[in-house]
């Protein structure tokens, strides 16, 4: 492939919490989307992932203006705060540069189907926005995952089939991506993102031949892994050209809405 239009859609900015990575900041983002040519990124601040207050969103709007419109922001809905979040979420729903919302079960405590959720995936039908989800296997070192195993979110999938909603990390490994990929060829509205440590043989040539291609978006995860780690395998994978456009660009613009004069 010859320069083409890249979307990180799954990364982080701000303090991370437990894990180690030595770049957090917005500056540095940029300048590895510079090296390696990513023209822009979708990503949730980790401050609002602990902390949903009516103005938690106003950095990522920051952000998102200091880089020329290259870094899009999501808005956390945390299920033990609903109207704080709503709050947020509701504010900044017009704002340029907010393109969806996430949600964390395993960080937050609250498996994913519990109704305390409902507010999430409602206010994602009426305003037309999608859900990022962190996804996982089941782990018996990490025990919160069980919170985020996919087919815990099919009960909102099922009662909202317009919602956009992406299982970012596919599920994870093992049970947790045969999940994802069921769920992917299931439903219509449910797409997966290999974003994290993923490190299986030929991942991208499984995931191309196992679900549509128009389901998979690229993600790096970072601050904890180089982007490059994850845009590599695309780019060298055994799949068609046709294929890597779609999962490195035209699926991200679809799914969240991103303008195509971005690219």
């Amino acid at each position: 492939m010859s320069e083409p239009c890249i979307i990180d859609a799954h990364l982080h900015l701000g303090p991370p919490g437990v894990f180690f990575a030595p770049e957090t900041e917005s500056a540095q983002l940029l300048a590895r989307m510079d090296r390696l040519r990513i023209r822009c990124a979708v990503c949730t601040d980790d401050v609002t992932l602990f902390d949903v207050n009516d103005d938690c969103l106003i950095r990522p709007r920051q952000v998102f203006e200091q880089s020329g419109g290259r870094i899009h922001y999501l808005g956390v809905f945390d299920p033990r705060r609903p109207e704080a979040s709503l709050r947020s979420l509701g504010g900044a729903k017009e704002w340029p540069g907010f393109v969806g919302i996430k949600i964390h079960p395993s960080m937050h405590g609250v498996p994913a189907e519990d109704e305390r959720y409902e507010p999430a995936w409602r206010f994602a039908a009426e305003s037309d926005l999608p859900i990022l989800t962190h996804s996982w296997s089941a782990s018996g070192y990490n025990p919160e995952q069980h919170l985020s195993t996919p087919e815990r979110f099919e009960r909102h999938v099922r009662k909202y089939p317009g919602v956009r909603f992406v299982l970012g990390h596919a599920g994870g490994r093992g049970t947790g991506r045969h999940e994802a990929v069921r769920m992917a060829n299931e439903y219509p509205n449910v797409y997966v993102d290999f974003a994290g440590d993923i490190f299986c043989y030929r991942l991208i040539e499984t995931l191309v031949a196992s679900v549509p291609t128009e389901k998979i978006l690229f993600g790096s995860d970072f601050p904890w892994l180089d982007p490059s780690a994850n845009l590599t395998r695309v780019l060298l994978a055994d799949v068609p050209v046709s294929a890597k456009r779609s999962i490195l660009c035209e699926n991200a613009l679809h799914v969240y809405r991103i303008g195509a004069a971005t690219c």
